[in-house]
């Protein structure tokens, strides 16, 4: 997913990841929303640690 602005970047951490929870435990993980949730944590871990994080890496 390529943007121009950075998305949801003046929204902390953990109410990112609360979100992002309460959808999964929703069961709506095909949303947009729930898509775009995913991209910005997925973000900001390869920001904090450095490296590419793909979902084939965590999928298991």
């Amino acid at each position: 997913m390529q943007t121009n602005q950075p998305i949801a970047s003046n929204v902390p951490d953990d109410l990112v990841v609360a979100r992002l929870f309460d959808l999964a435990r929703q069961g709506e993980t095909t949303t947009r929303e729930f898509q775009l949730l995913d991209y910005v944590i997925q973000k900001r871990l390869g920001q904090t640690y450095g490296g590419e994080f793909t979902h084939a890496a965590h999928a298991a």
